[in-house]
């Protein structure tokens, strides 16, 4: 991000638009709407930007444009909409040397200040901008968020600016007020009815809201765009964040931008936080009456103990919600080309864990393995020969496809596969490392490489 963007308050400032076509008539409506007191200089007029500024009253001059109109009007900001090149440079650099802002309309590296694709919904304004670089993408997204917004939401804000007092009066706290207008601002954006706001603030007191809640929800297995919608809103809503090392810092930038955020990372030999002391936190600051998210990598059941999380929550009678995440196995088959079953070649898929004390000897397959089954392992890279010698010793050909997928739907994934016999040392030569997952099975030929 090379450029801020800030929403400036124009009201009553002067702003000095340079041009008389149908760019600068645009953007002088912008400037009417921002209740902006405008002057126009341009050495030739449309006839309806004209008519424009005659409604208006604006003041315009039909000249040519001087750098002393800079001095005589001293504008907030200027914006230059000509179609003569030199005209806009010398408009520029005028600017420039009197340390005043300046848009060149459509020409990037003569702006201070970009103008976004809007969303209005006044008193709700939404900006979009590519800096530049793709204004039509920046009208795309725009048209995007204009579908998804309920027409009424702008009188909603309106209204709850005018309510804001009563609430502050009826509600001490800023969390017990943050979890009122979320809950109101929550059911608008879904479109569902809102009551009369004196209703709705006296339905929230009568409900005790003030208690805590506990989210259990996976990340997914790294890329951002496979969260949930539902991961996404509770990200968005808790208080305190408590995450693991294995959730990306992509993932960490969307949630609550003012939650306080706890690093509890557990990797085999470096514990940040123990899963006694996580579920001790987590009860602990639900029963301060903070919405509490346990952002965990992939999904909180498939290996990654939310479960005892889940029952310290019961214990202490902390209510809690358990979200899946796209666990990493099925990232993995996905991202990788691999499918996990394949008619024909895979009519099951087992998932095991290679994470086990280093004193004890890996003990393979709790039960034996068949020829069309999948084998996925979790957390196994370190013991990666144990894992090996021992599915050969429980009877598995040393020819048996292999593969280990690396950091799984991310920019770095790493894919390598070979066989049993050889994966090891494969393995030590390639430096492909962790986090990653392990398949065997057949399904591993079917991977193109691509």
């Amino acid at each position: 991000m090379n450029t801020l963007p800030l929403f400036f308050n124009l009201h009553n400032k002067t702003v000095l638009i340079v041009g008389g076509g149908d760019v600068a008539h645009r953007k002088a409506v912008l400037m009417a709407k921002a209740q902006a007191r405008m002057v126009v200089i341009a050495k030739q007029f449309d006839e309806e930007f004209i008519q424009f500024l005659n409604q208006n009253a604006i003041t315009y001059h039909q000249k040519l444009y001087e750098p002393s109109d800079l001095d005589t009007y001293q504008p907030a900001i200027v914006i230059g909409a000509t179609d003569d090149h030199a005209v806009n440079v010398a408009l520029h650099g005028d600017c420039q040397a009197r340390g005043i802002a300046v848009n060149i309309v459509d020409t990037p590296k003569l702006c201070d200040f970009i103008f976004p694709a809007i969303v209005d919904r006044n008193p709700v304004v939404i900006g979009v901008s590519s800096n530049g670089k793709a204004p039509v993408l920046a009208r795309l997204i725009r048209a995007k968020i204009e579908s998804s917004l309920p027409s009424s939401i702008g009188k909603l804000a309106a209204k709850a600016g005018e309510f804001r007092a009563k609430v502050k009066d009826a509600l001490p706290t800023i969390t017990e007020r943050r979890y009122f207008w979320e809950s109101v601002f929550e059911r608008a954006l879904a479109d569902r009815q809102i009551a009369p706001l004196d209703d709705e603030l006296q339905s929230f007191i009568d409900q005790d809201k003030q208690g805590g809640e506990v989210y259990i929800v996976g990340a997914g297995a790294g890329d951002p765009d496979l969260l949930t919608f539902k991961a996404l809103r509770l990200m968005q809503q808790a208080d305190v964040v408590l995450y693991d090392a294995l959730v990306s810092p992509e993932i960490i930038d969307l949630c609550r931008r003012d939650s306080q955020k706890i690093f509890v990372g557990k990797k085999r030999t470096d514990h940040a936080k123990t899963q006694d002391e996580i579920n001790a936190l987590l009860v602990q600051y639900a029963k301060a009456g903070h919405r509490v998210l346990r952002l965990k990598g992939g999904d909180p059941f498939v290996f990654g103990r939310g479960g005892e999380e889940m029952l310290a929550c019961q214990a202490s009678g902390v209510p809690y919600q358990v979200v899946s995440g796209i666990t990493a196995a099925l990232a993995a088959g996905s991202c990788a080309g691999i499918p996990l079953t394949h008619r024909g070649v895979a009519t099951s898929v087992r998932f095991l864990t290679g994470c086990y004390k280093t004193h004890e000897a890996f003990d393979g397959l709790k039960s034996a393995y068949q020829p069309d089954e999948t084998l996925v392992f979790y957390m196994g890279l370190h013991a990666l020969p144990k894992i090996v010698d021992s599915l050969i010793t429980s009877g598995l050909p040393s020819d048996l496809p292999i593969a280990i997928v690396s950091n799984a739907s991310l920019p770095n994934q790493a894919v390598l596969t070979s066989t049993l016999s050889d994966i090891v040392a494969k393995q030590a030569e390639s430096g492909v490392s962790a986090p990653a997952i392990i398949i065997v099975g057949k399904v591993v030929d079917l991977y193109s490489g691509d």
